[in-house]
């Protein structure tokens, strides 16, 4: 279920989350944010793996490497 719901928020924190981990929005930042509290040392029933913030992999910061 999806509410709307205002909240205020550090800007600042907000816009290098979205840019370092190549998000869109602030809503999936604050989604992912939520999603990484619960995940911590839980496992995600199936019901839950079934919408676009389930593999919380995907949004983790990967090193770069030097190819040149």
């Amino acid at each position: 279920m999806l509410k709307i719901v205002e909240v205020e928020i550090d800007d600042d924190l907000l816009q290098e989350v979205i840019h370092r981990y190549h998000l869109a929005d602030a809503r999936e930042a604050i989604a992912l944010a939520l999603r990484t509290l619960l995940s911590e040392g839980d496992e995600p029933d199936d019901e839950e793996r079934d919408d676009e913030f389930s593999d919380l992999s995907v949004w983790k910061p990967h090193p770069r490497s030097d190819t040149g």
